[in-house]
């Protein structure tokens, strides 16, 4: 992984964690936030030109080569906005972290944190059509950090459970986008997969939720654990 790779991978990861979506504050200020990147004497110079620190003008010139790949959309003035493709290619930056023993730029405190957004990603777009209704998953491999092995069944297997209506906020993805969006709904583990411990058995019944993309955006915004479906659904009453 190059030293660009890694702070594509650290820029991706931030807008994953703002909801898939936000300003350049909003974006570099979460880099921080979260520990991201790992920060030389230069990144925290001011550039005199910008009066900006280094390391957030470096990494807006790095959106722009995300942009020129097709991996953040540009078409929102001040939005830096995840495409499908960027998801594709932030799960590819994050496989490779496992076969890393050395980063310029990435900060290694940050791995199994940057494991599991992938694998949200990963769950949330699996398209499975059969399984069980209690199935295990969580068998750790031990590398650089541990990669939880999901079960692509369980998808399925939560749809057949919860149905395709958002258990938060009731948005349904056919209503508002016809035939598209019929059959789509992102898939929640109530108790995060890292904390599995090994393999689990999981009930989709009782371990897993269905959520509209928001909805799902938002219960990680708390970290380590996420929102409790029934704060959500208070922050979402709330609002009404």
């Amino acid at each position: 992984m190059t030293a660009e790779d890694e702070k594509r991978l650290i820029l991706l990861a931030a807008i994953i964690r703002v909801g898939g979506s936000g300003s350049k504050k909003k974006v570099l200020d979460e880099v921080e936030r979260a520990g991201l990147m790992k920060f030389t004497p230069y990144d925290l110079q001011t550039r005199r030109s910008r009066n900006e620190l280094n390391w957030r003008n470096d990494l807006a010139y790095i959106r722009d080569h995300l942009v020129r790949d097709g991996h953040v959309s540009s078409a929102q003035w001040n939005s830096w906005t995840l495409t499908e493709m960027g998801k594709a290619y932030f799960a590819s930056l994050a496989a490779r972290l496992s076969s890393q023993r050395q980063f310029q730029h990435f900060n290694p405190d940050t791995i199994a944190a940057i494991t599991e957004l992938a694998l949200d990603q990963q769950l949330s777009d699996e398209n499975a059509l059969s399984g069980e209704t209690a199935l295990i998953e969580g068998q750790q491999t031990q590398r650089w950090t541990n990669i939880y092995e999901r079960n692509s069944q369980l998808r399925a297997a939560a749809i057949r459970v919860h149905g395709v209506v958002c258990m938060g906020c009731g948005f349904s993805f056919e209503s508002t986008y016809g035939a598209i969006g019929s059959g789509f709904i992102e898939v929640h583990h109530i108790k995060p997969i890292s904390s599995l411990g090994g393999s689990a058995s999981v009930d989709p019944t009782t371990d897993l939720v269905v959520l509209c993309s928001n909805c799902h955006s938002i219960v990680h915004r708390k970290r380590p654990s996420p929102l409790s479906l029934d704060a959500l659904r208070i922050l979402v009453k709330g609002r009404s």
